[in-house]
């Protein structure tokens, strides 16, 4: 395989089906923020600060250290998602109420993480 080939990924984002193409060794945070999900930070790209954090199929993962291939069939879930109906979710709502904001950066990561 040449590293101008493309593999195509189906999977699941906050809830909506996806057909994405990809480079076989894109990261999953890359392959997200192309899609406009800008939550997904791209921070330290070594799997430490966890600003890249996202959930597939329920599991928080360094979506930086995470191969877009292995999305294939998954369930993956950003911060976009996590608001129903313009309406915050309950770890958003908490971290809002109780001023547990940071920069603004990692912030994202965190809240997917808890």
């Amino acid at each position: 395989m040449n590293h101008s080939e493309t593999i195509t990924i189906e999977c699941t984002i906050n809830g909506m089906p996806f057909q994405l193409h990809a480079a076989p060794g894109t990261p999953l945070s890359e392959l997200l923020r192309e899609q406009g999900l800008l939550s997904v930070k791209q921070g330290c790209c070594v799997g430490e600060c966890g600003a890249c954090t996202v959930l597939v199929d329920g599991t928080a993962i360094d979506s930086c250290l995470y191969l877009a291939a292995w999305a294939e069939g998954k369930e993956i879930r950003t911060l976009e998602g996590e608001a129903k109906g313009g309406k915050l979710s309950h770890v958003q709502q908490a971290y809002a109420k109780s001023g547990a904001v940071q920069c603004g950066f990692c912030t994202p990561g965190l809240i997917m993480a808890t």
